[in-house]
């Protein structure tokens, strides 16, 4: 029987990089879970990404192993039919589950609704195909941020909610690496820190998280950041992660365990240095750190005052992030570094390829234009 990989968050900025590696596997089937209005809206979703596949084209029998299924994770069964729902649960010899709203402001209900329910309905297939004996691996991609408000050093198989959760995207995560860890099945979770663009040519399908900040300042929206120059910044590239994910992935001696997918406190970076590179980067003076608590009693009220346009609108969302730009939590990757040390695979420090990110960012005016595959992607 040849694998079935069921591949969830196909058109997110991961999910997209392991489809696309998945595809250049040959003798393996995927079927990609798609949110969408129907079948054929599904397909035209799954065909853009399919199209965009980064560094080389993908080809006519790479493309033909990839199936697009109409899924609403938040409906019974998927909103799939009895049939098909069954069908998947007799063919389905992986699952790769990435999918997930990563809205840090969406209610905590709503979250649940995508994050937690999803992940529980996904397990409900994984424990079928299992019970068939048919399931051999599945991989949950979670967050690394699973341990809110803890600080120190977070070991890979902590999974503490004491401290509480910055937001609803944290908690939820933290709830569904709980139901994963109790399903039975022979799973393996991944806990990603901060994902940008490719280290080696700077591609990245969407501008989120750190993008949004250092957007701001490259068009000197933010000139006071509410933060801690000693806050911990772990970044890791996404050619790195899905090198390890997929890696990790294919040793079956690692069911059952979890690890950071990140640079770990070694090579994790500062508030205090990502400015400093950015600063560099753009050409322009970096923005003064100052206490959180100094910020939004001393400076932000009358700034909001004398602000309007697309100043206030940095102000107002960049709230979000302000717990991010003091974090005092750093993430053990012994597990990790164990699973992988024979492999020579090691995250790259993120000054050897920061600017590299910007010069794709600016050269594609943050997603706003598409530009050609490849190293050269960045001159079009």
């Amino acid at each position: 029987m040849s694998d079935t990989v069921l591949l969830t968050g196909a058109t997110g900025f991961v999910g997209r990089e392991l489809l696309w590696r998945l595809a250049r596997e040959p003798g393996q089937k995927i079927v990609c879970f798609i949110r969408a209005e129907d079948e054929g809206h599904a397909t035209a979703r799954l065909n853009e990404v399919l199209e965009a596949a980064h560094t080389k084209p993908l080809s006519e029998e790479e493309r033909s192993r990839v199936v697009a299924v109409h899924a609403d994770l938040t409906r019974e069964r998927f909103g799939l039919s009895a049939g098909r729902w069954d069908e998947l649960a007799a063919t389905v010899t992986r699952i790769l589950h990435g999918a997930a709203s990563v809205d840090w402001t969406l209610s905590l209900a709503e979250a649940q609704r995508i994050n937690v329910e999803g992940t529980r309905r996904i397990l409900e297939l994984a424990e079928a195909a299992s019970s068939r004996r048919i399931l051999q691996r599945f991989d949950y991609v979670s967050t690394c941020y699973v341990c809110g408000k803890r600080r120190g050093l977070i070991l890979e198989e902590d999974l503490d909610g004491s401290s509480g959760f910055f937001n609803s995207y944290e908690q939820t995560k933290f709830e569904a690496e709980r139901l994963v860890r109790a399903s039975g099945v022979p799973f393996t979770t991944f806990r990603l820190s901060m994902v940008v663009g490719d280290s080696r040519t700077g591609y990245a399908s969407t501008f989120k998280v750190m993008y949004w900040p250092l957007k701001m300042i490259s068009r000197g929206l933010i000139r006071v950041v509410p933060g801690d120059r000693g806050g911990v910044v772990d970044v890791v590239p996404v050619d790195y992660v899905c090198d390890l994910i997929e890696t990790i992935s294919a040793d079956s001696g690692q069911r059952g365990k979890t690890f950071h997918v990140a640079a770990g406190p070694d090579r994790s970076s500062t508030i205090g240095e990502i400015l400093v590179l950015a600063s560099r980067a753009f050409k322009k003076r970096a923005p003064l750190v100052v206490s959180p608590v100094i910020f939004y009693r001393m400076i932000r009220p009358p700034l909001y005052l004398v602000t309007w346009g697309r100043k206030r609108q940095a102000l107002k969302k960049g709230r979000a992030y302000v717990p991010y730009a003091a974090y005092g939590a750093s993430f053990d990757t012994t597990q990790m570094r164990a699973a992988i040390e024979s492999k020579g695979l090691s995250p790259p420090p993120v000054n050897s390829y920061f600017q590299t990110l910007i010069d794709y960012a600016l050269a594609s005016e943050w997603g706003k234009r598409r530009l050609h595959r490849g190293p050269a992607a960045a001159t079009e």
